[in-house]
């Protein structure tokens, strides 16, 4: 390996330590002429020999940054979800443009100082701290019209080479120069898919790797505190790590668990005749599939907002969809006494009236011992309220309007946050 190039991935290691995994899996191939450096979706760092001498380590430490992030980002699975993948050759090089703003912008909050060719927000005129598709959209409104961008590749802008923003030999169009790693768009010069004769990670090696510098992220921001990771490297590693979960999803996830959990594959009657009755043989019971019943109780004390009323009405309308038989739904409203109840079959159907102050407690144990009992109560509330000291019998679902009350909940009910950006 290139004594030079190799000094560079330990000073950049050591720039940006949690960085350092992807930094050093990125697997060296000499290209003489290619004018830059450049890494493909398969962590092949492509490296002119000449690029390497005519720069100090600062600046080479810097391009393999952003080399690196370009491949931990997936900057060519976000292109082609965004642009399709085979993208329009002008919207293609707005969106390098973006990405190259938006990881200089990144290295640029860690105190590396960006090589004067290099392309950053402000240079675009645009704001910091943005991701890429963010950029991509603020350069297609700066721009005006679809094809604003030829006119930025005509006259130089950087951006379309390598990732501090390097043009490659004269001659060379700018799908040529720059690496698949961020837009997805195979170049001449790369090896192709990874092989015995071209070594390269493939997909799960390259998920594990992201899991790895996504885990370092976050331990060195429990070391060094909030701030110590530039904002856009932190978001990504707390999605990596923390993906959110739709609370409507895992709501009715839940409801499904508790009433299949509890249900099992059904009961006997002897009101209903079986079809397989023998003719003046003992009487044989017939198979029947019962309702699943599930209570929903709805707080309507004083503290629960418009905003909040309304979120519980979306639980009604979800909970009867996740039911393969509406006709056992109930619904209890209330704060500390119940002030309604009734079976439902649409949510306008309910009747939210209280106003008091809370306690669900009191609802839960009476929704508890009614006959016959649901298999799961689910309870819409803010959450500023008292709950039962020990479970009740069937499944509690807490389904929180309000994300700072779910450290009061008791452990033994399940709970689902419905507004988790609140």
């Amino acid at each position: 390996m290139n004594r030079k190039l190799s000094e560079a991935r330990i000073l950049a290691s050591r720039k940006m330590p949690y960085m350092t995994h992807q930094v050093m899996t990125l697997i060296p191939v000499e290209r003489p002429g290619l004018g830059t450096m450049a890494v493909d979706e398969h962590c092949r760092l492509y490296f002119d020999p000449a690029f390497i001498e005519d720069r100090d380590l600062k600046h080479l430490a810097f391009v393999v940054l952003h080399e690196a992030i370009h491949v931990w980002s997936r900057h060519a699975k976000r292109c082609a979800k965004l642009l399709g993948e085979v993208p329009p050759g002008d919207r293609l090089g707005v969106w390098r443009h973006a990405v190259d703003a938006a990881v200089n912008d990144v290295l640029e909050q860690s105190g590396l100082r960006c090589p004067d060719e290099g392309v950053t927000p402000e240079k675009l005129g645009l704001p910091r701290n943005k991701t890429a598709e963010e950029y991509f959209n603020l350069l297609l409104e700066q721009d005006g019209n679809q094809d604003g961008n030829q006119d930025q590749g005509q006259s130089g802008q950087p951006g379309d080479g390598d990732a501090a923003g390097e043009g490659g030999e004269e001659g060379q169009s700018a799908a040529e120069i720059g690496g698949s790693s961020m837009d997805g768009q195979p170049r001449p010069w790369e090896d192709g898919p990874p092989s015995q004769e071209h070594p390269g990670l493939a997909e799960h090696d390259q998920n594990l790797v992201e899991a790895a510098v996504a885990k370092a992220i976050e331990q060195h921001q429990e070391q060094r505190g909030r701030g110590s990771v530039p904002g856009g490297l932190a978001r990504q590693a707390a999605d990596l790590l923390h993906p959110k979960v739709d609370p409507a999803r895992e709501l009715l996830a839940k409801v499904k668990y508790a009433v299949g959990c509890t249900s099992g594959f059904g009961d006997f009657s002897y009101r209903k005749p079986n079809r397989r009755q023998p003719q003046g043989g003992a009487l044989l019971p017939a198979h029947v599939k019962p309702i699943p019943r599930v209570t929903l109780i709805v707080d309507t004390s004083g503290s629960m907002e418009q905003n909040d009323l309304a979120l519980a009405l979306g639980v009604i309308g979800n909970a009867l969809r996740s039911l393969p038989d509406p006709r056992g739904l109930r619904v209890i409203a209330g704060d500390t006494a119940v002030a309604c109840a009734k079976n439902v079959f649409r949510p306008e159907q309910i009747e939210l009236t209280g106003g008091g102050g809370t306690d669900m407690a009191v609802l839960i144990v009476a929704a508890s011992e009614e006959r016959p009992a649901p298999k799961a109560i689910l309870v819409v509330t803010d959450g500023y309220t008292g709950w039962p000291r020990e479970p009740v019998g069937p499944r509690v679902v807490a389904c929180l309007t309000q994300t700072r009350t779910a450290d009061r909940v008791p452990d033994w009910i399940d709970t689902v946050v419905l507004n988790p950006e609140e």
